[in-house]
This record gives C-alpha cells, sequence and structure tokens, in this order.
C-alpha cells in the first residue's frame, strides 16, 4: 500500500511581503502628494500591485467593492453632484439666509440648514457650493467672511454624525459590523441620531460662543471693522481666465497641479457657471476659473498653467468678445 504524501502546509506571508507592501503604500502616498494623478487611479493602481504580487488575497483585495456602504457612498455622490450642477442649493440657501442683523444671527441661520443638509448629502459639494454664496452674503450682511467659512465647516462635519447616510464613515463601519456580528439588528437610518443630534447641537453652541473671540473679524480682532471684512474677504477669493494659447485649453482640471494654497471652486462658462467640477472636466479657451485660498499665490500660478488673473480690463474684453459674438 502507497504511503500517502503528507499535507501541503501554508508557509506564511513571504518575509519580503511586508517590505513591498511598505513600499507600494510610500510610492502612492507621495503620488497623492505630487498629484501626478488622481486618488481613484493612484489608489487602484496600488492595489493592482499587490494583487500582482500576491502580497494581497484576490478574494480579499476585491472583497470592498461589494461592501453595501461603498455603493450607498457612490450613489449620494452621484445625488450630490445632481444637485451640484443644477444650483438648486444655491438657488434655496440664497433665499433661506436672509438678511440677519448680527454676527451670532448669522451663524445660526447658517449652521442650522447647512448641519441638515449635511445629515443627508456628502459634505465636500455643499462647502464648495456655499463658499461663493457665502461671500457675497458676507458683504451683504457686512459681516466678517471669517465669521462664517468656520462654522460653514464644522457645521457640515456635525451635521454628518446625525445620520447613517451622514458620512462615508458610518457606512463603511457598519458594513463592517454586519459581517463581524451578523446576528446583531442593523443600524436604521436616525440610529445614531440619539448621538449625533445632542453632539451636533453642543458643537454649533459653542462655535456661537467661542466664535466672537477665536475667529478673525470677531471681538477679540476688533471686529465689525468693514474693511477688515474685505481684506478677508479679498484672501479669500481670486479669479483667472483660461488665455487663448494656454496649455491647459481641452485639458482636464486634473492637469492644475501644484495650486500653492489655492483651490478651485467653480467654472464660469459663458453665462453657465459650474460648481465642485470633476477632476476631469475639460478646460476651454475664456473659461474664468474661480479659486478659493491665497491671492498672493495667483501670479504663480497663472505664470505656471498659462492663466490670466482676472482683473477689471480682463473682464471688459472678455464681455466684450461676448458682445462681438452676439453681434455677428
Amino acid at each position: 500500500m502507497a504511503a500517502e504524501a503528507p499535507p501541503i502546509e501554508d508557509s506564511g506571508p513571504e518575509p519580503w511581503h511586508g517590505y513591498y507592501c511598505v513600499g507600494v503604500m510610500v510610492l502612492m502616498f507621495g503620488a497623492l502628494l505630487k498629484n501626478v494623478a488622481g486618488p481613484d487611479v493612484l489608489m487602484l493602481g496600488a492595489l493592482a500591485m499587490m494583487l500582482a504580487a500576491d502580497t494581497v488575497d484576490l478574494t480579499e483585495g476585491l472583497k470592498g467593492f461589494s461592501n453595501k456602504g461603498l455603493l450607498t457612498v457612490a450613489c449620494l455622490f452621484v445625488v450630490a453632484a445632481g444637485i451640484s450642477n443644477t444650483g438648486a442649493l444655491d438657488y434655496y440657501m440664497s433665499r433661506l439666509l436672509g438678511t440677519p442683523k448680527t454676527v451670532a444671527s448669522a451663524q445660526i441661520r447658517l449652521m442650522v440648514p447647512i448641519a441638515i443638509i449635511s445629515a443627508f448629502l456628502n459634505n465636500t459639494p455643499v462647502v464648495a457650493i456655499m463658499i461663493p454664496i457665502l461671500q457675497k452674503w458676507s458683504r451683504k450682511c457686512n459681516i466678517a467672511p471669517a465669521q462664517l467659512f468656520i462654522p460653514l465647516s464644522f457645521a457640515s462635519i456635525l451635521g454628518g454624525t446625525c445620520t447613517l447616510i451622514g458620512t462615508s464613515t458610518n457606512l463603511v463601519v457598519e458594513g463592517m459590523m454586519r459581517e463581524r456580528y451578523p446576528e446583531a439588528l442593523p443600524m436604521g437610518l436616525f440610529t445614531l441620531s440619539l448621538y449625533g443630534v445632542p453632539v451636533a447641537l453642543s458643537g454649533m453652541a459653542y462655535i456661537l460662543v467661542a466664535s466672537p473671540f477665536l475667529l478673525p473679524g470677531g471681538k477679540g480682532s476688533g471686529g465689525g471693522d468693514k474693511s477688515s471684512g474685505d481684506s478677508i474677504e479679498d484672501s479669500l477669493a481670486v479669479g483667472a481666465v483660461v488665455a487663448p494659447g494656454s496649455p491647459v485649453v481641452d485639458k482636464p482640471v486634473a492637469t492644475l497641479r501644484g495650486l500653492n494654497g489655492l483651490y478651485l471652486v467653480s467654472v464660469q462658462r459663458g453665462d453657465m457657471l459650474l460648481r465642485a467640477v470633476t477632476p476631469e472636466f475639460l478646460l476651454e479657451e475664456g473659461d474664468v476659473l474661480h479659486f478659493t485660498g491665497l491671492i498672493e499665490s495667483i501670479g504663480d500660478v497663472c505664470a505656471e498653467h498659462g492663466l490670466l488673473p482676472l482683473t477689471h480690463e480682463v473682464e471688459e474684453q472678455l464681455m466684450g468678445a461676448g458682445g462681438a459674438v452676439e453681434g455677428e
């Protein structure tokens, strides 16, 4: 009788697997910092390199794509993109904010609806849409913009903790909980509200109390001075025009790398204002790019990417060119 062959024992991961994974992660983070490509491309590339080297099991590597939380987040991005492109949030928020008499009243009018919206939508497009609205609103109400931007950011974060779909983290953790404890009851949409709503309310109350003393333009910095508010706003909003022959013409927005403290908020194309454009959005000659951030960086950014700073003269030329086209 022939002897049975001994079973093959799994020797576990190879010693070099750990070094390989660390190297891939370092390369990926370096590429993210250099903005070599979009985050989705770089992360998928890193996953492919690990799968190719068999450092990650195929089943485990692709398991996340079947996560219900991840799919729900993807659907919410579609909803947020629709709201951003239609300008629905822009219209209703402009009417809802009104004309408050005090900074505290303005912050309450801002934070409450933003927290409610962020409980059901992704925070990033909500904040991106609201930045230009707040810049105009702060001028109208004679309030320092710095007294509104931090409340905007934190209200969106606090609102996201109130529901299961308010932030992608909640959905991912809920999916992991289902896998780890299949017998446990699934979380409902408002299960987290029992804890999230009190946290959101206490956070907004703290902002109302502390912002006059901690944020620029408040009591602690001689707030109420309109010239101070104007200078703060100037440092937060700046424009540039895609010049004829610019290297970014017919190129995606993702080619605008190294913006030195500037962040693209929206693109004006003719009479159409496009907010929170995707990295694949193609730029055209004459597009007006609206940035937020450090105004002193606009010169370097324009020189590097072939843009023209948006001045009164450039704006008049654009308007004249548009009128000539209409005359033809």
